[in-house]
């Protein structure tokens, strides 16, 4: 059955959501303040990626405003959460906030609060937008480590892609160290999302090779002052043993979502979670999300 957006999430909910924004803005630390951080759950994890508009990532399947419909988006967005397999978010300030407005007009509704129980991960870097000619010198343009403290957050994701022939690289890897350092000051994990790249005629392109990934993996591994309360989230490949065995870090299996279909993303990760000790969970992005079918339909194996 198609998933219905406007049934779902009914239309009082977002202009209930918009009054808040436009007058009651301190609602969003309140409810920060008054929520219960779940903690790391002893099970490998599943979170819902929430940052791809920040990039300036609009296109989904062809459509290249696909992603672009707020409303859409977090409706989406709040129905995975429901999942009982879903165990968080990684998201930028705006998404979060919106996630916690819409916990509290539902909770006040009588209705599920489906950000009960969930951990909240906020994003750091998203400075370096698509095809932009400063792309690679991915600034922490979004959440600030102290701002993901005060919102009584769980954890704080940084994205990494080395370019080993463009020098902007290397300022966004101080700025990936940095914000360990600053992290560690809190005791909050942090996930670094590890990438290698290559220039292309037309941008860049992602190097999923062992070979590459193994180089970027113990380079994230490295980086910062700590090595403790760092998860590294790698791209699956075909031979998923070889990147993974480069670190002892928790790893989280980031597969190609832009193309595969759900149930063929878990079935990929369901066949990869025995490979390694340290693979300790997933994360899962726009093809769950705008499943065409219900988003709450996907179950993933733990």
């Amino acid at each position: 059955m198609k998933f219905n957006v406007q049934e779902f999430l009914k239309e009082d909910v977002f202009r209930e959501l918009n009054e808040i924004k436009a007058f009651h803005p301190g609602i969003i630390e309140a409810e920060a303040a008054a929520r219960v951080r779940p903690g790391f759950p002893h099970k490998r994890l599943v979170f819902a990626a929430a940052d791809h508009n920040a990039r300036m990532i609009n296109e989904y399947k062809g459509n290249p405003i696909g992603l672009s419909n707020r409303r859409e988006y977090l409706t989406r967005l709040v129905r995975m959460l429901m999942s009982d397999s879903v165990d968080g978010i990684e998201a930028t300030p705006d998404i979060i906030e919106d996630l916690m407005i819409i916990n509290r007009i539902r909770r006040e509704q009588g209705e599920t609060e489906f950000l009960k129980g969930k951990m909240l991960v906020g994003t750091v870097n998203r400075g370096g937008l698509k095809n932009t000619a400063w792309e690679m010198d991915d600034l922490p343009a979004c959440f600030t480590v102290d701002r993901i403290k005060k919102l009584n957050m769980d954890g704080v994701k940084f994205m990494i892609r080395i370019n080993p022939m463009d020098e902007r690289s290397k300022y966004t890897l101080q700025y990936c160290a940095d914000t360990i350092n600053e992290a560690e000051k809190y005791g909050l994990p942090v996930f670094i999302e590890a990438l290698y790249v290559e220039t292309a005629e037309r941008g860049f392109v992602m190097k999923t090779d062992s070979e590459s990934l193994c180089k970027v993996v113990g380079v994230v591994g490295a980086l910062g002052c700590t090595g403790a309360n760092k998860w590294i989230e790698v791209p699956l490949n075909r031979e998923y043993h070889i990147p993974v065995s480069a670190t002892t870090c928790p790893v989280l299996v980031v597969p190609d979502e832009a193309e595969s279909e759900p149930d063929a993303v878990i079935r990929e990760y369901t066949k990869e979670i025995g490979i390694a000790d340290n693979i300790r969970g997933i994360l899962l992005g726009r093809n769950v999300m705008f499943n065409e079918s219900d988003p709450l339909s996907v179950r993933v194996s733990k």
